[in-house]
């Protein structure tokens, strides 16, 4: 054989064929910041899901590295508008910072693989839920699940419960009461925009169970969006329900249920008027367990959160509002007091300016207070939490960098 063309043929015999591009980026995001809280409501009072049970106030100071995540995505062209699209994120939120996890790990946050194209997009692996996307939409802070982010107050029933983003361990005997929802082992569509409409479904599938004869936790998110692309504003609405999730047991502290259903709804919007923009979201969270004689089976409560958002020729400032209701609750026969969850409201409120460095970076001034009833207990993220009836404030200054 010629030696040119031997050449020619081990050239091509070990060369890696064509690969679709991957592509890096994300957000850093770190700042120092101070919480305080205040004493917890005095032992002795009561209702029928909390007691009173506390400590006393004190202040810390630390880091937090809020939504600070990278992203490894890359999609290829498989021909008829159809496309193979994958992601993998890492979550860097707790670097220097125990608010997420346990302080020096990484977590998944958004991996999938899936199929995209004029009909819309088919994924499956780890993502956020439709519910949690919607909630996203209505805050005018950088990550609604950092300091003053909706997240404290929507999607949770509250009582200590903030950003329980996984099911492994959702059962009868450890409930799981969040709507902050990132479950994996899901599988779910998203539809192509039709004249402004959108809408998409996510159905988790049943591999939490622990034993043949336990029960199947599983998640179904779906949501419908109008967003018009010529018009200055949107309105969603999102509905999600737990199956065998027992948040009811989160809530009361009682396990003991053989069945739960716990649903979410919402409904909100915003509106942009110049450098103006209004959102808005209401919420009802609702907990149901069956199997309960003597104790709470049933649990509501509504929340409204309200923002605003003025951009500036440096940057932006905002200010939020969130206020979440009493509880309702339902008893069982067997239960012996007052049948009520009186004072489990709360109210916070939240404000920042960001200043825009260069265009992939900015600095932050995020502060936040949240006014807990006696018997409530709303995380305020960089505030100790002491128990029922504290209140907490917090201040942080952060430096966020996009690449």
């Amino acid at each position: 054989m010629n030696k040119k063309l031997l050449v020619l043929a081990l050239v091509g015999a070990f060369s890696a064929p064509a690969m679709a591009d991957v592509t890096i980026n994300g957000t850093i995001n770190m700042g120092p910041q101070i919480g305080t809280s205040t004493d917890a409501t005095a032992v002795g009072q009561s209702n029928a899901v909390a007691a009173s049970n506390g400590g006393q106030g004190f202040s810390t100071n630390g880091l937090t590295s809020n939504n600070s995540n990278v992203n490894l995505n890359s999609t290829e062209d498989i021909g008829d508008g159809n496309k193979v699209v994958f992601n993998a994120q890492l979550d860097f939120s707790n670097t220097g910072s125990t608010v997420h996890d346990t302080a020096g790990t990484l977590r998944q946050r958004n991996t999938f693989l899936g199929f995209e194209g004029n009909w819309g997009s088919l994924r499956m692996g780890i993502n956020e839920h439709i519910y949690e996307r919607y909630m996203y939409a209505s805050d005018t802070m950088d990550g609604a699940a950092g300091i003053g982010g909706n997240l404290q107050m929507l999607g949770t029933p509250g009582y200590g419960n903030v950003f329980q983003v996984g099911t492994t361990g959702c059962g009868p005997a450890s409930g799981c009461a969040g709507f902050y929802r990132r479950t994996g082992q899901s599988i779910w569509y998203d539809s192509p925009d039709i004249n402004g409409f959108t809408f998409g479904i996510v159905q988790s599938l049943n591999a939490y169970q622990a034993a043949s004869n336990g029960t199947k936790p599983t998640a179904t998110s779906m949501g419908v969006q109008f967003k018009p692309a010529d018009m200055p504003f949107f309105i969603n609405a999102a509905f999600e329900r737990h199956k065998d999730f027992f948040g009811l047991n989160q809530i009361t502290g009682v396990a003991g249920a053989t069945s739960s259903t716990d649903t979410g709804l919402q409904i909100g919007g915003g509106a942009t008027f110049g450098d103006l923009s209004i959102y808005a979201r209401y919420e009802q969270l609702k907990y149901k367990s069956d199997g309960l004689v003597a104790s709470v089976n049933e649990y509501k409560r509504n929340a409204t959160w309200l923002g605003l958002k003025y951009a500036l020729s440096t940057g932006y400032a905002t200010v939020q509002v969130g206020m979440a209701g009493d509880g309702t609750v339902s008893c069982g026969a067997g239960f012996v007091g007052a049948c009520n969850a009186n004072s489990s409201g709360a109210t916070m409120i939240t404000g920042g300016y960001g200043h825009n460095l260069s265009k992939q970076t900015t600095l932050l001034f995020y502060g936040s207070i949240t006014n807990n009833d006696s018997l409530a207990s709303y995380v305020n993220i960089g505030s100790p939490g002491v128990g029922p009836g504290s209140d907490g404030r917090s201040f942080a200054i952060l430096v966020r960098h996009a690449f």
